[in-house]
């Protein structure tokens, strides 16, 4: 597996991936109809609006990363710096058929490890919503600590419950230095 950062050229395939995932692992938890309905249309203006402004090596005010096995997309991370000087990992996603094989945790450590370097001494946070029990564990056992519950209205209409999960600068850091050790064998990185 390679991971990169992420161009304009991947928008389409984000936004399918991004799509896909949703709609396996919110199957139970969204309404249906807004998952099958326009919820690709509109990930694809998101990713394409988003790519036009992500530039990591210039302002460094977002990154999106890119896991790959050859030229699949087999993953992806976002993160942004918000107003509040807190970073914001706004999506992270897995191929939903390859969950549980390491591109996730392998994810969250290199996003983990560009938010230490540009943005040193900072919070990490997501927002998960709180039915997504797999998700859930997952951040848990990297070590984010929920801090905060609220309900979002979805402009399609419908409330969900969420839970944010933050990371404290010390456990960014932990993390960060886990990008850089030996993947496993017969994978590579880079960005």
């Amino acid at each position: 597996m390679h991971i990169r950062f992420g161009t304009q050229d991947d928008a389409e395939r984000i936004a399918e991936l991004h799509t896909h995932s949703w709609q396996t692992a919110y199957s139970k938890i969204m309404p249906a109809g807004y998952l099958n309905g326009s919820l690709l249309d509109e990930r694809k203006v998101m990713w394409k609006t988003r790519l036009t402004a992500v530039a990591p090596e210039s302002d460094h005010a977002s990154c999106l990363l890119v896991a790959a096995e050859g030229t699949t997309l087999v993953g992806f991370a976002y993160l942004t710096l918000e107003s509040d000087g807190r970073v914001l990992l706004d999506n992270l996603h897995v191929r939903p058929g390859l969950k549980r094989s390491g591109i996730g945790r392998r994810l969250v450590h290199r996003a983990f490890s560009w938010a230490a370097t540009h943005h040193p001494g900072r919070v990490i946070y997501l927002e998960v919503l709180r039915d997504n029990v797999s998700a859930i564990a997952f951040y848990q056992r990297l070590g984010g600590c929920p801090t905060k519950e609220f309900v979002e209205r979805f402009a399609a209409g419908f409330e969900l419950p969420v839970i944010e999960y933050t990371w404290s600068p010390d456990l960014v850091g932990t993390l960060a230095l886990l990008a850089s050790e030996t993947p496993p064998a017969g994978a590579s990185v880079s960005g």
